[in-house]
Parts: C-alpha cells; sequence; structure tokens
C-alpha cells in the first residue's frame, strides 16, 4: 500500500502524465491522417469487434454477479431459516424440560 508521500508524488505529476498522453494521442491522431482509408476502415472493424467482444465479456460479467448476489441472498436467507428452527428447538427443549420436571414434581 503506498504511503502518503508517493500519494502527494502521483498526484503531483499527474498533470504532466496528462500532458504526454494527450501529445501521444496528438502523435497517433497524425499517424492515422496518413493511412489509406481502407486501413483506416480495418482499424475501425478490428475496434467495432473488440467492442463487441468487450460488450459481451460486461454482459456475461453482469449475470455472473447477479447469480452471485441471488446466491448471497440465499444462503443469508437459509442463514435466516437455520437461526429460527435453532430458536425453535431451544424453545422445544425448554418445554420438555419443564413438563419433566412437572412430572417429577407431581409424583414425588
Amino acid at each position: 500500500m503506498a504511503d502518503n508521500t508517493e500519494i502527494k508524488e502521483e498526484v503531483r505529476k499527474a498533470p504532466e502524465a496528462e500532458a504526454k498522453a494527450d501529445k501521444k494521442a496528438e502523435k497517433k491522431a497524425k499517424d492515422l491522417t496518413k493511412l489509406k482509408k481502407k486501413d483506416i476502415l480495418k482499424i475501425m472493424v478490428a475496434q467495432g469487434e473488440e467492442i463487441d467482444r468487450l460488450n459481451a465479456r460486461i454482459a456475461e460479467l453482469e449475470k455472473e454477479l447477479s447469480e452471485n448476489e441471488i446466491k448471497k441472498e440465499s444462503v443469508g436467507s437459509i442463514a435466516e431459516a437455520s437461526l429460527a428452527v435453532t430458536k425453535i428447538f431451544e424453545e422445544a427443549d425448554k418445554a420438555a424440560k419443564i413438563y419433566l420436571e412437572n412430572i417429577r414434581r407431581k409424583y414425588e
């Protein structure tokens, strides 16, 4: 885990890093202008396919997350039911002990 000085240093360097990223983006944009339309279309198709793949993965992960949340809710319900059953058995045990004690007193 980073300490405060490391975090402060990263925050201080953030504008410099952002400026470098902007320069790289400008250079890539200039490089793209040098490409033929056919090559740019190929890049766009590849990016579109990657976007589709990533969207499918996102949907898959969201489904898994939803299923996990349902499982967590089920586990919670099972745990609550288990506690309720345990309480019922405890009350039944107390009642049985009282009954047996009353029977002993009656026949003593």
